[in-house]
């Protein structure tokens, strides 16, 4: 990471902080493959939960939607180094819980600064 980056993502991290952002769990679904004695395939996806800090949770303007806001660092930090559409598809395949509301992600926006993935919108829905 470059002092550049380092820098703005320190800055982030404090706006983050100043608006109220705090700790969460995103819930990553692991893949399991069904054997013999499963009985019908029907098993219960294994998840693990994986801290996500700092996470802003607010409505839109509009206050139709629920938005979660972190740093792009936290997220790829979460998603163990994925990046581009491998780290899109794993949230749209998560969840995320915020003390004890466990949230639906339905939509992945990464917002750049100077051409630099800074932060990560996720839609959620209860």
């Amino acid at each position: 990471m470059s002092g550049g980056y380092q820098a703005m993502e320190a800055a982030a991290r404090a706006m983050l902080h100043s608006l109220g952002a705090g700790p969460a769990a995103l819930v990553v679904t692991q893949a399991t493959t069904a054997s013999g004695t499963d009985g019908l395939g029907l098993l219960t996806p294994v998840a693990v939960e994986v801290e996500l800090s700092p996470l802003l949770v607010q409505a839109t303007v509009n206050g139709q939607e629920l938005l979660a806001i972190t740093t792009h660092a936290a997220a790829s930090r979460a998603l163990n180094g994925l990046t581009g559409t491998e780290a899109r598809l794993a949230l749209l395949r998560s969840q995320l819980r915020v003390q004890e509301t466990v949230y639906r992600i339905t939509a992945v926006t990464v917002k750049y600064f100077g051409g630099t993935a800074l932060m990560v919108e996720l839609g959620i829905e209860e």
